[in-house]
């Protein structure tokens, strides 16, 4: 059997798999991203190398190499362009320096793209198309898939919807813009939005999390004001993007969504009540089914070397 070695690069978490050519997951292992560049390519060798040899083991030896990352990657699949949660520089040769360590072709995707082709190939959506996929995580991964392909955009940096404007002169974002969707509806901003506000977290928890904001909204406001924001601007967002792309599907995923349930309910009414009827005629919303996985599967088929 093909097999393919794939991984998610995100800003809170790295995770590494083995995908067969039936899109099974095996020999998962995760890391929190390391804050120093040294360190995080560090892992990814040590990462990759232990499942090549599992593989191996296997007797289904990787073909290649996958990356879903945060952040634009440049087209050709081999340069992260910039990526503002990663601990990388701008353009960063991320797939030459990993093939320099492995001797196995190495291909980069965002992971918003990655995860949406994922979901086309095996998700609840499957093969809805345009099928538009958008995860709330650390920071927003958005993908769109049209006539079966992630749609890339002139530059290959389609899709960072979290870095349009939500309120000028608002929030700071990570990218160094103010205002952006990313600084009120991604879980990375929202937690370090109520450090900032609250200080330390409630009794019990180590950091704030979505969860613990959504607990302690009962009984301040602060919090209260910071899912509404979430709420609002992931709705308008979301409603935004079905009326300009005009989708057969939107799969909403990620941790804030975990974190936060009745989030997907708040984002699909808002849609609803905005979008025009002619959009809404043929649109469905459904959950992810593969959540991170739908990035590992997404970034081995990029590869080319399972089909």
């Amino acid at each position: 059997m093909k097999t393919v070695l794939s991984a998610d690069l995100g800003g809170t978490k790295c995770r590494f798999a083995l995908v067969t050519e039936d899109l099974a997951v095996i020999g998962e292992r995760q890391i929190p991203t390391p804050d120093d560049r040294s360190a995080f390519l560090a892992e990814l060798s040590s990462n990759f190398s232990a499942l090549r040899e599992l593989a191996v083991e296997h007797g289904m030896p990787a073909q290649a190499i996958g990356i879903g990352t945060a952040g634009v990657v440049h087209r050709g699949g081999r340069i992260i362009d910039y990526a503002p949660n990663l601990p990388v520089e701008k353009d960063c040769a991320l797939a030459e320096a990993i093939e320099a360590s492995l001797g196995l072709p190495v291909t980069l995707i965002n992971d918003g793209r990655a995860a949406a082709l994922g979901e086309y190939r095996q998700g609840y959506a499957s093969g809805s198309d345009p099928l538009l996929a958008l995860f709330f995580g650390t920071g927003i991964g958005i993908g769109l898939v049209l006539e079966s392909a992630p749609y890339a955009g002139v530059s290959n940096a389609a899709g960072e919807i979290g870095h349009t404007i939500f309120r000028p002169d608002g929030l700071p974002c990570v990218c160094g813009r103010r205002g952006c969707y990313e600084a009120y509806c991604a879980g990375g901003p929202m937690c370090a939005r109520a450090l900032q506000e609250l200080g330390h977290p409630p009794e019990g928890e180590q950091s704030w999390s979505v969860g613990a904001i959504r607990a302690a909204a009962a009984r301040d406001a602060r919090c209260a004001a910071i899912l509404e924001d979430c709420a609002l601007a992931a709705g308008a967002m979301v409603a935004s993007a079905c009326m300009l792309l005009n989708p057969q599907a939107v799969v909403l995923g990620g941790g804030v969504l975990k974190g936060w349930p009745e989030l997907r309910k708040r984002i699909e009414d808002f849609a609803q009540g905005w979008c025009s009827p002619v959009v809404l005629r043929e649109l469905s919303f459904v959950p992810s089914l593969g959540e991170s996985d739908a990035i590992l599967w997404g970034a081995a088929a990029e590869t080319g070397k399972l089909w």
